[in-house]
């Protein structure tokens, strides 16, 4: 492990977005009124994956390989796991009843066009995705200006504001919308280059606001009751979760600067960050299989609850991960090999 070559503040939002995963995930289905405490989890948690995409962005792009060079170096990290978890969960979910073991040849054949097994893998498909794209829009990026690079990303933001807009316009946005092409988790992709490259340094006080808005429009639409829908506004692809991503982005950019931390420290946050990958791949069936099915978990107060799972799910996720990696073939797991 080089630690000259690491950039901390990358692998340290890498860590801090696999906690928020995990805690979005923690809270368990119950009976009764959770919606405040669940309400605050989804709103806090939000900008989890648009940081791990940002992140991806801001270490791979531009390709300067060639297409296929690329593809073979980086398709192979997460193809495997892929594949892997996805056959895992598939008989996970046979194993435990939720699925009929008729249909296990539909899912199969159905691995390359979908998560199977298990909704988080979207995320893997997502991430495939952006990988084949990286060599065709690098050579763009390698001669675009930075204000071309911020007209696009203006444009992906125009998208995210749909939620406001449909209240005074009438706007398609599917296939058939001006702006279809620029929608998506491309557009935290090309963020956190952006950000990275050309946007070194803010001032605090701006980096309050991209956390005060938001907060301030959920509290005003709350208390007028507007006809938006809540889980637009303040899921992944929403303007105010993009902009609590780039204010997260910042806060560990800045803490990075300001502290010199030693070579094992950051030794031991690259650890962590390179097993992030295999902690979110794992972490679903820990907590979902294991720790939900405690009875002192399950009793708690749910505040108490979601912080045992998060904390329980990310150690024993993460102890899990290690010993994959000690294996010759972990990198056909959880796509990387030993330390």
């Amino acid at each position: 492990m080089k630690l000259n070559k690491r950039i901390v503040y990358l692998d340290l939002i890498r860590i801090f977005a696999i906690v928020f995963i995990i805690l979005m995930h923690s809270p368990i289905p119950q009976e009764g009124n959770q919606s405040i405490i669940l309400g605050g989890i989804s709103f806090i948690t939000a900008p989890g994956l648009g940081l791990l995409f940002m992140v991806s962005g801001a270490l791979l792009l531009p390709v300067k390989a060639s297409m296929y060079a690329f593809y073979k170096k980086r398709l192979g990290k997460v193809v495997a796991p892929t594949l892997f978890f996805s056959f895992f969960y598939i008989f996970v979910n046979i194993f435990i009843g939720n699925e009929d073991l008729t249909n296990i040849c539909r899912y199969i054949i159905s691995i390359p066009f979908s998560p199977q097994g298990h909704g988080i893998l979207w995320f893997m498909y997502t991430i495939i995705g952006l990988y084949l794209i990286s060599p065709i829009i690098s050579p763009w990026l390698e001669k675009a200006s930075q204000k071309e690079i911020e007209t696009v990303l203006l444009l992906w933001m125009i998208t995210m504001c749909y939620p406001f807009l449909r209240l005074i316009f009438q706007i398609d946005d599917g296939k058939a919308s001006i702006l279809y092409y620029f929608n998506g988790y491309g557009g935290y992709y090309l963020l956190g280059y952006y950000l990275h490259h050309y946007h070194k340094h803010i001032k605090i006080k701006w980096i309050a606001l991209f956390f005060f808005i938001p907060l301030l429009v959920a509290g005003l639409i709350k208390a007028f009751k507007v006809s938006v829908d809540f889980y637009d506004l303040f899921w992944y692809l929403s303007i105010f979760t993009a902009m609590m991503s780039v204010g997260w982005f910042y806060v560990f950019r800045i803490i990075s600067s300001k502290y010199h931390l030693r070579d094992t420290a950051i030794r031991n946050i690259a650890i962590i960050s390179d097993s992030c990958f295999g902690i979110y791949l794992v972490h679903i069936f820990i907590m979902r299989q294991c720790l939900w099915k405690v009875p002192f978990i399950v009793q708690s107060h749910p505040l108490l609850q979601v912080t045992l799972i998060t904390l329980l799910t990310f150690f024993i996720s993460f102890f899990i991960v290690q010993i994959i990696r000690g294996l010759p073939f972990s990198k056909y797991i959880i796509g990387i090999g030993k330390h």
